[in-house]
């Protein structure tokens, strides 16, 4: 495996872990409280996406990404999203039904976005 796709692999290492914690605790939560699951992955999700747009983990240390790329701007925007529209969906579930449609398309716009993004930093690169 060469030196690029080991560094790709050790660079993105949160949104994972967090995805699937906030599943299980919102898995704990759902006997109780009926959004819990929904609201807690999407919590968990937004907070990886921050937190890897943010933080770069290198070797065995975790270091702050400087300076802060564009396509690091828009996955922030998308874990906002997603963490904002998890908290509303734990708080106000009815909330959620309307708005629900700007959030998808705010997080559609952002994704889209840092796919355009992540495609012209490549095609500088060459």
């Amino acid at each position: 495996m060469s030196p690029e796709i080991r560094e790709r692999k050790r660079k993105h290492v949160f949104f994972l872990p967090l995805m699937f914690i906030g599943m299980g605790f919102g898995f704990l939560l759902a006997k109780f409280w009926e959004t819990a699951f929904v609201g807690c992955m999407f919590i968990g999700m937004g907070l990886g996406f921050l937190l890897d747009s943010l933080f770069v983990v290198e070797e065995k240390k975790v270091k702050s990404q400087k300076p802060l790329k564009i396509s690091s701007l828009f996955l922030m925007i998308f874990g906002i999203v997603l963490t904002l529209g998890g908290i509303i969906y734990l708080i106000k579930p009815s909330l959620i039904e309307l708005i629900k449609n700007h959030l998808i398309a705010l997080g559609f716009i952002a994704f889209g976005l840092l796919v355009f993004v992540k495609g012209v930093e490549v095609w500088k690169e060459k």
